[in-house]
């Protein structure tokens, strides 16, 4: 039970402002030891921070990871989205709910498990997947699962705590030749939990180098001349957003967005664990850059892994005074602090990622202002991605000429590719820009399981598009997918094969941009409803062949959307039914409905 106690010991720690909110609900929450903030908790909460009691009620119902009821002992999280679904979601599901006897949103009458569907995990190169509590278990079949809850019936419960098990086959495909590894070079050769590791291995050399050597203004011009593009999805140039930012003492902030919440990206994860530091300098070079002195990670609340080894990395840093007052002799000074996120995809776009920092629901903001304006707390701040920022320091130590030395004019440098499905292996390949979708599904997906046909892959994650088999030879980079009609986004690269429904997997995207529509502007809110429900009718044998071009014309009239999330439906659609128009009119048949469509609807779906 918490008590008023517990709550001003948690607010002393934190401290009273919004900005801690998310924090301080995290603390009580890992305290309560059932997963639960009470009604009471949080009007206690409230009436210590000076806040309404609507407030803090309202931003812990817009977060899918907080809960204000009971829950069991093992909270367990089955996995639905796109390579968990390509992989047999529905089945594992199905399977959990008969061995507990349970439903979705339903505690078993000991006690001991609870039972919910979720969203990516980040673990897709081993799917299906579920999280219990926060440990991670990929690979399930119908025997392992078995295994694993009757583990877990002579277990404690440990909310709050970094995942157990490593998850095998989660991390990079290292072992596979061929590879450009210049991001993920340091990976397997150094400790990622110890900072004199990363040291020995010329870690913070590029940090010395720029103090020494370069002004802030030279930064910014080395990374303008690497061409390195923002790799979150947008392909921004990274040196013209820094260059944004305003000259002079103002606050200013550097923010990593890890928010990887995109359904077959797991990138950023990998870099995060296996090479904290190295984000950590790619940090500081922009605030040196730019005249920040404070840098925010804002990481999913899911990656518990992650979270533990870069608060690691962080509290290493500042040990030997690499992070704090006049690093290496100079007169700059420079610190970084983790936010994490409560369960919201939302998030992961900039402005309402900034939101939730704030202590607020993340809504997306209405732009201008941009964030190099007025950002965090309304102050200048530069927000790029994981892999974009740990991609600094090898640029300003080797060279903008090196840089760009591989890949494509206007993409220059490699390209992390996160692999699912299908595949005969899947996993993290490093490759220069413009790979071809065909080399990266033959060279290092080894091609397509059980010797099955390759029907389409679907490139950027669920807000991507579809590739079907004549593009194969596509080149994979930010601006030739933009000229085939889909997006490079985040690097998700999910394969379908001969058995995959196509009706099936657009229900399953669709449905996934329905439970994440954040709810502000009525294009999304109403449109993703709008959207599922037409590809329900398709799955169910419902839907007349005018439905194909009412679901293209709803689909463009979410360009109106507030943020980009409202907006991602329009190109799994259109690419979908450019490929497959035939297999959605056979649905409209329902003798001709297939039993994937079925089941998918009788199982996990209504868990949502």
């Amino acid at each position: 039970m918490i008590t008023t106690e517990n709550i001003q010991e948690v607010i002393n720690n934190r401290g009273k402002a919004r900005e801690h909110l998310m924090a301080i609900l995290r603390d009580l929450e890992n305290l309560s030891g059932n997963q639960q903030l009470s009604p009471e908790t949080l009007n206690a909460v409230a009436e210590a921070m000076n806040l309404p009691q609507s407030t803090v009620a309202g931003f812990v119902g817009f977060y899918t990871m907080f809960s204000t009821r009971p829950r069991a002992k093992f909270l367990i999280r089955v996995c639905k989205s796109g390579p968990c679904h390509v992989m047999g979601a529905r089945t594992i599901f199905d399977y959990v709910e008969k061995h507990l006897g349970i439903s979705p949103g339903q505690t078993t009458a000991d006690g001991l498990f609870h039972l919910e569907a979720c969203e990516c995990l980040g673990i897709c190169s081993v799917a299906p997947a579920m999280m219990i509590n926060y440990d991670l278990h990929g690979n399930l079949t119908e025997e392992r699962i078995a295994t694993i809850l009757d583990g877990y019936r002579s277990r404690e419960p440990f909310f709050g705590e970094a995942c157990g098990p490593e998850v095998e086959g989660r991390v990079c495909m290292l072992d596979e030749p061929g590879q450009t590894q210049r991001l993920t070079e340091k990976i397997g050769s150094i400790d990622p939990l110890s900072v004199d590791s990363y040291l020995e291995k010329g870690g913070y050399a590029a940090i010395k180098k720029a103090l020494a050597e370069y002004q802030p203004d030279d930064v910014i011009a080395i990374v303008k001349d690497s061409g390195l593009r923002g790799r979150g999805g947008a392909g921004f140039p990274a040196g013209v957003k820094w260059s944004f930012l305003p000259k002079g003492d103002m606050q200013k902030y550097v923010i990593c967005n890890a928010d990887e919440g995109e359904p077959g990206t797991y990138k950023d994860r990998i870099l995060m664990e296996e090479n904290p530091h190295g984000l950590l300098e790619g940090m500081m070079l922009c605030g040196y850059a730019t005249g920040a002195t404070v840098g925010y990670i804002y990481i999913r609340g899911e990656y518990r892994r992650s979270i533990e080894r870069l608060q690691r990395a962080i509290d290493q840093a500042r040990e030997k005074g690499i992070l704090g007052d006049n690093i290496f002799g100079s007169s700059f000074r420079f610190d970084i602090f983790i936010k994490e996120g409560g369960g919201a995809y939302v998030c992961g776009e900039e402005s309402s990622l900034m939101n939730s920092m704030e202590g607020k629901r993340g809504y997306p903001r209405f732009r201008p202002p941009f964030p190099a304006g007025a950002g965090f707390l309304a102050k200048p701040s530069n927000v790029n991605n994981v892999e974009t920022y740990a991609s600094v320091p090898m640029i300003i130590e080797k060279g903008a000429a090196w840089y760009k030395s591989v890949g494509l004019e206007t993409c220059t440098g490699t390209k992390l590719y996160c692999l699912s499905g299908k595949l005969n292996r899947t996993g993290l390949v490093e490759m220069p820009m413009g790979t071809t979708l065909r080399e990266i599904i033959e060279t290092f997906g080894k091609g397509i399981k059980n010797g099955k046909t390759f029907k389409f892959a679907q490139v950027g994650g669920s807000a991507g598009g579809i590739l079907g088999p004549e593009l194969m030879d596509l080149p994979l980079d930010i601006d030739s997918t933009i000229k085939a009609g889909v997006t490079l986004g985040s690097g998700v690269v999910l394969v379908c094969d001969e058995d995959t429904c196509p009706v099936d997997f657009l229900l399953d995207v669709l449905n996934f941009f329905e439970h994440e529509s954040c709810g502000q502007c009525v294009p999304c809110r109403v449109g993703t409803r709008q959207l599922h429900h037409l590809a329900r009718k398709f799955a169910t044998g419902t839907a007349v062949p005018g439905d194909l071009d009412l679901m293209v014309e709803k689909a463009k009239l979410m360009k109106n959307s507030l943020c980009a999330l409202g907006q991602s439906p329009i190109l799994p659609i259109t690419t979908m039914l450019k490929y497959f128009r035939e297999d959605f009119l056979r649905h409209c048949d329902p003798s001709l409905c297939c039993p994937e469509c079925a089941n998918s609807l009788a199982h996990y779906y209504r868990g949502h």
